[in-house]
């Protein structure tokens, strides 16, 4: 059996799809084209580039930086993140846990409603990917910057 009109039947409709050009816009981000904002959810000293996306929205990508000797008081996020290190790294801490040390290169994923508390040693960055939108609530809510300003 000849498979050729069948094959040349599908490729008549498949290449029109394949020749269509992506929508999509490539994205680039080189250091020294961020656009870096100090972060009100955080202790001073915090900073943040979005890269990709919205984080009020979700589907987004931010570059956040920490100086040195930085600590998040215990907090969590509504929703799962994922992290990747960057430069430094970074120590998380959450109750009745070992401590677990994230370190530069390294990846981690914060599960929704985890609670813990974020420090670096060192300045340290790190990339932020979420699905959905971003928040930061504290535990304790004088922990909060955002009730003091």
């Amino acid at each position: 059996m000849n498979k050729l009109p069948a094959l040349c039947f599908a490729l008549a409709f498949a290449l029109p799809v394949l020749a269509e050009p992506s929508k999509a816009e490539m994205i680039v981000a080189n250091p020294d084209s961020l656009h870096w904002k100090a972060k009100e959810a955080l202790p001073k000293g915090a900073f943040g580039a979005v890269v990709h996306g919205d984080p009020a929205k979700g589907d987004y990508d931010f570059i956040a930086r920490f100086p040195a000797h930085y600590t998040v008081p215990e907090h969590f996020h509504t929703n799962e993140m994922f992290v990747t290190m960057l430069k430094g790294s970074m120590t998380l801490a959450r109750a009745g846990q070992p401590a677990v040390t994230v370190l530069e290169g390294g990846f981690f994923s914060l599960p929704a409603g985890m609670r813990y508390v974020a420090r670096c040693e060192k300045e340290c960055t790190f990339q932020v990917h979420g699905a959905q939108p971003f928040d930061l609530l504290y535990v304790d809510e004088k922990d909060d910057p955002r009730k003091h300003r």
